[in-house]
């Protein structure tokens, strides 16, 4: 059996992508941000993957949905989602959008300050960001390292497709490279502990009980304890 942490190569975008809700993760976290922010506006979803952050958005009716996504498997599964699939927000020069979400994409990038620089005349005024990447000082990779590890994997923090790795300092520093913005939120994930659980398991008031008690040891010690940084900036 694959362990969660590490796919094959030809793993299906519904292996690759997997949306996660759970309380806590920074999908559910988003969902909550997006809340209120979507009727009759204009949305743009980078790095959309599965589609589960759109599907949440287009039940708000959005006046716009459009995604950006480069696995050639997965635009084909988000066309029934979102008015467009692209892959590059180059084709968008000229748009503008209410409401912008990057969830787990900027650290797969040479230069993530480099492209919130281009994306920034996309965003319209009073428009709403949300971002996530890793928080490579994590417990569990501090640990790691006290043994003298750093082992690449399929996906989580040390996903060897990442080319950026992000302490909180250096997301603040990111965040407030956005011109004429301001950071108006900040939060952090916990570990999806779910995806290597039984259902029995995850789904109980138990769980949900460790999982609440976990995020607020993630808010409480971000640089230490939050698995994902997490943030919402405004554009003035």
């Amino acid at each position: 059996m694959v362990s969660a942490l590490d796919l094959p190569l030809e793993a299906s975008p519904e292996e690759r992508y997997v949306f996660k809700p759970s309380y806590g993760s920074s999908h559910h976290w988003a969902l909550g941000q997006i809340q209120g922010h979507i009727g009759d506006r204009r949305v743009l979803d980078i790095g959309a993957g599965g589609g589960g952050i759109g599907r949440a958005a287009r039940a708000q009716n959005p006046k716009e949905l459009v995604a950006i996504e480069i696995d050639p498997r997965a635009q084909a599964a988000l066309q029934s989602t979102y008015d467009e699939v692209h892959a590059d927000i180059a084709v968008l020069s000229g748009r503008q959008f209410d409401l912008v979400v990057l969830l787990d994409v900027l650290e797969h990038m040479s230069d993530p300050f480099g492209f919130l620089k281009q994306l920034r005349p996309l965003l319209a005024p009073g428009a709403r960001l949300i971002i996530s990447v890793p928080n490579v000082a994590h417990w569990s990779v501090r640990f790691g390292l006290l043994l003298g590890r750093f082992e690449y994997r399929s996906r989580g923090i040390l996903d060897r497709t990442h080319l950026q790795f992000f302490s909180r300092r250096r997301f603040l520093e990111m965040c407030n490279s956005v011109d004429q913005a301001e950071v108006a939120v900040t939060s952090g994930s916990i570990e999806p502990i779910e995806l290597i659980l039984p259902t029995w398991a995850s789904k109980n008031p138990l769980f949900e009980g460790l999982a609440k008690i976990r995020f607020s040891f993630a808010e409480l010690l971000p640089g230490l304890m939050a698995y994902q940084h997490l943030g919402v900036i405004v554009i003035k």
